[in-house]
């Protein structure tokens, strides 16, 4: 796969794959089972064939645990989208101050102090501050941090394949023991 592939191939994790790390990391599940030896996601007892990727489990042995490096990839995925969301979520809760802070200064400086003016703003600072957090993190930031999270874990996926591939491949679930030698 090439770097420009890699921006279209969008989740690398498979469905499964993602809700067992997440639970990994939540200290829900252990790193432990049987997984693809190519895309990591976990694997039926009896399974040949990965419902993912289409690796067979003769070409590829299972693993019994996911390696570490997959699991930092994930949390690094899970750790961008949180920053571009939380960003815009607080980019909308400071527009929502900055509108109070309009309606006050209208109040005050306009309408004499008008209660009723204040009132409102208050009421656009509790209000218009979680609409537009809502509306700013949760859909304009979630689609954007998703996106460019995925993206770079695109990215970081192709180096590791790279990586992993040109190296000895990780300890195997199932590996065969070496052939006993008799003395002679």
């Amino acid at each position: 796969m090439s770097a420009r592939d890699a921006t279209t191939e969008i989740p690398v994790f498979s469905q499964r794959l993602d809700e067992v790390l997440g639970m990994m990391i939540k200290g829900d599940a252990p790193n432990a089972g049987r997984f693809c030896a190519n895309c990591y996601t976990p694997l039926g007892k009896k399974a040949e064939v990965c419902p993912h990727c289409a690796t067979q489990t003769s070409e590829r042995a299972p693993l019994a645990k996911v390696p570490p490096e997959v699991i930092a990839m994930y949390r690094r995925m899970r750790t961008r989208e949180s920053l571009v969301v939380n960003s815009f979520a607080f980019a909308g809760l400071f527009l929502g101050v900055l509108v109070f802070m309009g309606l006050v200064a209208v109040a005050v400086y306009r309408m004499d102090g008008s209660w009723v003016m204040l009132s409102f703003a208050t009421v656009v600072l509790l209000v218009g501050g979680r609409i537009f957090a809502g509306v700013l993190g949760g859909w304009i930031g979630d689609d954007i941090g998703y996106n460019f999270a995925h993206k770079k874990l695109a990215l970081e996926w192709v180096e590791f394949e790279h990586t992993r591939d040109d190296s000895p491949p990780p300890e195997a679930a199932h590996a065969q023991p070496a052939p006993a030698t008799s003395p002679q």
